[in-house]
């Protein structure tokens, strides 16, 4: 049962990333929140893959690593600036979009379809979206929609589940022409090297000010370097499936941060619409596709 410890490492690394940013790098620009990581996992990422053995690669490998970045940046940085404008409580659970979207890009690109437990994964999921934006102080029945489209941080993570959906597809496909560990590795040390270059050149960082924080910019890159290790060596070994439906547990994770660190207002309702979001991405990933 590896898959399970590699599939809720994935999960914590992925959670604990986003918490440790809000926490220690919330004072900086959303650009330097998502500079960090990038920065600080470059050290574990090249040093991983020096050691991995080179699959046979498929002509096409670079073709679909140029489709996946422009997705892969669009859904970092959405995130990033999510969880820097809002709490924790009410963007991560969004993205238990990803595997919704995922059923329409899959339909699209790889001829899979939709079948009635994908339509009731999809209905959990939005119930859940509406549940999370519950005000107790406001008893109408739009407010919650109204709400939610109200709060910039849902918005934003919303957009990043629907790229990191198109990213999900692509990534796949780059998998299937190499191997899952190499791929992981080698893709993110372009994207990460890729980004990096680009917000120095545009000058969107502060450079000495991340470098001055190193020891916490270490533990944020190796939260980010755990998240992608555990997660490659995961679908290497287990059914994707299996692996993305308990990865979701990062949404309850991402609560208890919520709770524990940041003090965040209605939660009980915001864990309630969570459970529902993680039932309907478990329900998809595993009955749906």
């Amino acid at each position: 049962m590896l898959w399970v410890i590699l599939s809720v490492l994935s999960a914590f690394f992925s959670a604990s990333m986003s918490a440790w940013l809000k926490k220690f790098f919330s004072d900086l620009s959303h650009y330097e929140l998502a500079f960090c990581p990038l920065f600080y996992s470059m050290p574990f990422l090249c040093f991983t893959y020096y050691w991995v053995p080179t699959p046979a690669l498929h002509p096409d490998l670079l073709y679909w690593i140029i489709l996946l970045l422009p997705f892969q940046a669009i859904g970092f940085f959405c995130q990033m600036r999510a969880i820097h404008i809002a709490p924790l409580s009410l963007t991560m659970p969004f993205l238990a979009f990803t595997p919704a979207f995922v059923v329409i890009t899959g339909a699209v690109f790889l001829n899979e379809s939709l079948n009635m437990w994908g339509i009731i994964g999809i209905l959990f999921i939005v119930i859940g979206s509406y549940v999370l934006h519950i005000n107790k102080n406001d008893k109408r029945l739009l407010s919650p929609i109204i709400g939610m489209f109200r709060n910039s941080g849902s918005v934003l993570m919303f957009f990043a589940a629907l790229a990191y959906s198109f990213a999900a597809v692509f990534g796949k496909q780059g998998i299937l022409y190499s191997s899952p560990l190499y791929f992981g590795m080698l893709f993110f040390i372009i994207f990460n090297g890729l980004i990096i270059m680009a917000l120095i050149v545009f000058r969107k960082v502060r450079v000495q000010i991340i470098c001055q924080r190193y020891a916490l910019g270490l533990v944020a890159g190796f939260a980010l370097f755990g998240d992608i290790l555990a997660h490659s060596i995961g679908v290497y070994i287990a059914k994707v499936a299996y692996l993305v439906s308990l990865k979701r547990l990062n949404i309850l994770i991402s609560i208890a941060y919520a709770a524990l660190f940041f003090n965040e207002k209605n939660l009980m309702i915001r864990a309630i619409g969570a459970v529902f979001m993680l039932t309907g991405s478990i329900i998809i990933v595993l009955l749906g596709q």
